[in-house]
């Protein structure tokens, strides 16, 4: 039996039920964010929010990377001009070296999101998106030449030279660039970086691992092949934004791997996905952002991205160890980046390197483990040098790194000085060799050792050996210690920490404590620890737990939706999953899941390195319900489908209240009638203030199997953004609203409260939006359309161009909703300054029917190929673009014109030559571009033309008119589309320019709208 009358009583109920159990401040307003996860992101995957809030720091508040700077080799540094550089970095830049030759302004925003995530104060963010080490300095060394569009680097040995030498005294170098031209092979670049290492041993060099693994070139791309640098690839992310950026424990796909001859590179990887970080004051088509976040920060991903965040972290723990008296070098910077890294589980050796940078662990085993680090001056062949340490039963790492003797190019292999790493059981029957090879690794010079069970009590034998040195002595670091273990924890009570592995470890007395969380304050009861909170846990001699360190951050924010049973989309369009046995609470009380209402203002609980929520806390509720109580009956949508039969639609309606016409506006019904509208077959009309939206029927098939007593509603927003101009795709168009923002919400609202939000359908809607008649006063009304927001790129994205001034509607059709305006766009170029066709380029730019050459020229003196010409065609005439309907035996079903060309070809607008071909890439005349206007004039019009030549026009060189274009070039003439060249002259054969073109296009809509 279907449950109707008392769904708006229940709801109340269980709405006031929630209301009751909130905190008393929650009543009065929405919590302020204490603490961000942004940029924040990649540093918690990282371990790096704890090494922020170490008390030795120098500045007392945390290694910042303070006394340390930090030389990068990108592409150029904002706008070039340290008077506007991005605050974020500004005051972090101690000098700038312009390679390129052109100024050292940043031409597509990489070098300046590489700065920000290293050095990035978050001055623009209240810090709330900085980089790993905000306090250190930055040397920025400038290579991307604009004009010639290649990157100028001298001799990677000139570039780290010169970093060497520059203010502050960097002692770790980034790179982000790459050799197209070399795949993993050890080259002259790759000479010449690891021989300055070798000169210059205190002197750590990355270089990203490239993001070519799925093309043709899957190996690391050059010097990245070095022995001496420090290779990065990538992880993804936990931002959710897609497939590609949810799982921190996966090599994203694009990150480059391995070498030629088969060594183990990248070293490392590191967050690479959707890193947030700062962008260019000033914006520019060429900037390669996955989207923007607001104006001073934008996304990236990549294995640029995931060097960056590795230098970040190299600068902390150089800061630590210069701090301690202790100038490392770079081979040792290398062994402890290296120590505690994460295994990847699943994943080979070969893809991921020697695993994940986590630079708490390597921090928690300086500080408060039993990590011993040793810069030893150099063995020769046959020598050894061995050192013992004694197990406490908890799993036991050794790392080898040194810098290994340049190899000449082409010469033999690619390792010159051969070590070898073993460690050695008590009885002398245990071997483990590094990199576990039997015998020794005499490939790499990076070698690790990893025992997962020692006998507690025995005594283990290192074993540092030449296996042949030709370049000897050969120096060496060599770093070991237990590894602090992590974990999940599902629980704290009494003693006892409970992890989600089920593994229980009960505390000592004298166990030390620190708990960084919220706004990264530090706190020291075992009470603090949540549940979700990653623990780091290192132990004395005996084996028993000596300290403890629980990360964990808080997320602020409204929810916006909620996906299937786990997954909560905040605000800013970031997804968070629950984790297994995650709780949600209002006050001192527990919600289950479908209670949790939408728009309510949340704190979550979130473990830093795999992103999962552990717990939410209401905060706030949303100001209404979102269960609506005046929905339509079930009798008033069956009388709407009665007349359906008439009309040819169901229209459904709902008009503002008096009084109320700013506020949102509600259309709701029963999901029981979905049935019923998907077998009428009729077009649903959904008419709100302002806005209709025509869906089909076969949409309505999907909801019938819905449990009984839900509603579809719909709820449209009207907001007023005054005179501003809003971020369109182009950066150089400008965008100026004819009247408000319209913002369209669907969604499944359930009595229980909860909610299934409809931001994307299968059928396409058709959705007209009626503006205030007189709202486009002093506009250009044809450079008016209607744009819909992307929510991910912040950025305006147009649909089309079908604004009616007598009506004030605007119709397009979409698969999605959220927020769609009628916009004015302004377009120029630089080139187009006084020439007769201005008005008409600007007016095709505008409608996004033509482009410009460059970002700055149009082209306008430029011949049209007849591709261009039917693309130009088909979107100034409205017409969808059809692929499937082109037969030409010279255009491919993926061709750029492919779709536009089968379209025209469909509706009778082109034809092609007797050979099946249609010639897409040939030059356009002036007669076969008025026989294709013609086709275009009696397309969709009542009006007959005639077909023979109109005796009016009377051109001097008509004789040239080829005969089947005589009566187009009379007719096009006669009503004015195209004009001769000159008083009395047609040149029927002389080929069409894109100025022509877009003027031709603009008195074609002109007819269209007249007549």
């Amino acid at each position: 039996m279907k449950r109707k009358r008392h769904i708006p009583l229940l709801y109340a109920f269980v709405f006031l039920l929630i209301i009751v159990m909130l905190p008393w401040p929650a009543l009065a307003a929405a919590v302020e964010a204490t603490y961000h996860l942004e940029n924040n992101l990649a540093a918690g995957i990282m371990g790096v929010p704890a090494l922020w809030a170490l008390s030795q720091g120098s500045n007392g508040i945390g290694l910042t990377g303070k006394g340390q700077v930090v030389a990068v080799a990108d592409s150029g540094l904002d706008g070039g001009n340290l008077d506007t550089l991005n605050p974020d970095i500004k005051e972090r830049l101690v000098g700038v070296k312009d390679f390129s030759g052109d100024g050292w302004a940043d031409p597509n925003g990489h070098g300046t999101h590489i700065s920000g995530s290293i050095v990035g104060t978050g001055a623009n963010s209240r810090g709330a998106i900085k980089g790993i080490a905000p306090d250190a300095g930055l040397y920025f060394q400038a290579t991307y030449n604009e004009n010639d569009k290649s990157l100028h680097i001298p001799s990677v040995y000139a570039l780290l030279q010169d970093a060497y030498n520059a203010p502050g005294s960097p002692r770790i170098h980034v790179n982000s660039w790459g050799a197209s031209f070399s795949d993993g092979i050890y080259d002259w670049d790759t000479y010449s970086l690891d021989k300055f290492v070798w000169e210059h041993p205190d002197m750590v060099v990355l270089k990203s691992a490239g993001n070519g693994y799925k093309t043709a070139k899957p190996f690391v791309s050059s010097p990245g092949a070095a022995k001496n640098a420090i290779t990065v690839g990538s992880t993804e992310g936990i931002r959710g934004v897609d497939s590609g950026s949810d799982n921190p424990d996966q090599v994203a796909g694009f990150s480059s791997r391995g070498t030629f001859d088969g060594r183990i590179k990248p070293e490392v990887l590191a967050p690479g996905t959707w890193i947030l970080s700062t962008r260019k004051t000033t914006a520019s088509e060429e900037d390669s952002y996955l989207g923007m976040y607001n104006q001073n920060y934008s996304y990236m991903s990549g294995t640029s991205m995931s060097t960056a965040l590795t230098a970040g972290t190299l600068a902390l723990l150089r800061q630590y160890l210069v701090e301690q008296g202790y100038s490392p070098s770079a081979a040792a910077l290398k062994a402890m980046l290296i120590f505690g890294t994460r295994t990847l589980a699943g994943v080979s050796s070969m893809d991921q390197g020697f695993g994940r940078v986590d630079a708490e662990k390597t921090l928690l085993a300086l500080e408060k483990g039993d990590l011993q680090y040793i810069d030893a001056k150099g063995i020769n062949t046959g020598e050894k040098v061995t050192y013992t340490f004694t197990s406490n039963g908890k799993p036991f790492k050794a790392v080898l790194a040194y810098t290994d003797y340049p190899k000449t190019p082409g010469l033999g292999k690619d390792l010159i000085n051969d070590l070898d790493l073993k460690i050695s059981g008590p009885d002398g029957q245990e071997i483990y060799w590094g990199n576990g090879y039997i015998d020794g690794d005499h490939l790499n010079n990076v070698e690790s050792i990893i025992l997962q069970n020692p006998q507690k009590g025995a005594t283990y034998t290192i074993e540092v050996s030449g296996y042949q040195v030709v370049h000897g002595p050969q120096p060496f670091a060599l770093v070991y210690g237990h590894l602090p273990q992590h974990g999940t924890v599902a629980q704290v009570k009494d003693q006892e920490l409970v992890f989600t592995s089920g593994d229980i470890v009960k505390l000592e007395g004298n166990t030390s404590l620190r708990v960084v969380g919220e706004s990264g304050e530090t706190k020291s009861k075992l009470t603090d620890i949540p549940a979700g909170a990653e623990v780091y846990l290192t132990f004395d001699l005996d084996g028993r737990v000596k300290h403890i360190d629980a990360l964990y951050t808080t997320v602020v924010s409204k929810l916006q939706s909620k996906e299937g049973g786990n997954v909560v989309v905040l605000l800013d369009g970031t997804r968070w999953t629950l984790a297994e046995g995650a709780t949600i609470h209002v006050g001192g009380n527990q919600l289950n899941w479908w209670q949790l209402p939408l728009e309510s203002e949340l704190k979550m609980i979130v473990n830093p390195i795999t992103g999962r929520v552990w717990r939410i806390d209401v905060q706030a509720l949303p100001s209404q319900t979102p269960f609506e109580p005046s929905a339509i009956t079930d009798e008033a949508v069956k009388r709407a489908i009665t007349e359906s039969r008439t009309s040819g639609k169901v229209v459904l309606s709902v008009g503002s209240r008096d009084g109320e016409q700013d506020k949102p506006v509600t259309l709701a019904f029963s999901v029981d009638m979905a049935e019923e509208l998907y077998r009428n077959n009729k077009p649903v009309e959904f008419k709100l203030p302002g806005l209709t939206v025509e869906v089909p029927a076969a949409e309505f098939n999907k909801l019938q199997n819905l449990k009984s007593g839900a509603q579809l509603k719909l709820q449209v927003r009207w907001q007023s953004v005054g005179e501003q101009a809003l971020p369109a795709s182009d950066p150089l168009m400008y965008l100026r609203p004819v009247g408000k923002v319209v913002d369209l919400r669907a969604s499944i609202v359930w009595l229980d409260g909860s909610q299934l939000i409809i931001n994307q359908i299968e059928n396409p809607v058709k959705i007209t939006i009626t503006s205030p008649l007189g709202a486009a006063a002093g506009l250009n009304i044809h450079r008016i359309g209607t744009y819909r927001l992307n929510e991910m790129t912040r950025q305006w994205e147009y649909q089309n161009s079908d604004y009616n001034p007598d009506t004030g509607k605007s119709s397009f059709t979409t698969k999605r909703f959220g927020k769609m305006a009628v916009l004015e766009a302004s377009r120029t170029f630089s080139d187009i300054a006084g020439h007769w066709a201005k008005t008409d380029i600007e007016i095709m730019a505008a409608r996004h029917i033509v482009r410009g050459i460059t970002t700055e020229t149009f082209g306008p003196q430029e011949t049209v190929t007849r591709g261009q010409f039917t693309v130009m065609l088909i979107r100034t005439l409205g017409l969808v673009e059809d692929a499937r309907a082109n037969s030409f035996t010279d255009i491919p079903a993926d061709y750029w014109c492919a779709g536009a060309v089968g379209t025209a070809a469909k509706m009778g607008l082109v034809s092609g030559y007797g050979d099946g071909s249609f010639g897409p890439n040939e030059p356009i005349t002036r007669e076969q571009m008025a026989a294709m206007l013609v086709r275009a004039l009696r397309f969709n019009s009542s009006k007959a033309f005639p077909e023979v030549e109109l005796p009016t026009i009377n051109y001097k060189d008509k004789t040239n008119i080829a005969p089947w274009a005589k009566s187009s070039v009379s007719l096009i003439s006669q009503v004015g589309i195209m004009k001769g060249r000159g008083p009395d002259t047609f040149e029927p054969k002389e080929l069409t320019t894109r100025a022509e073109a877009a003027a031709v296009m603009v008195r074609l809509l002109n007819y269209k709208m007249n007549n």
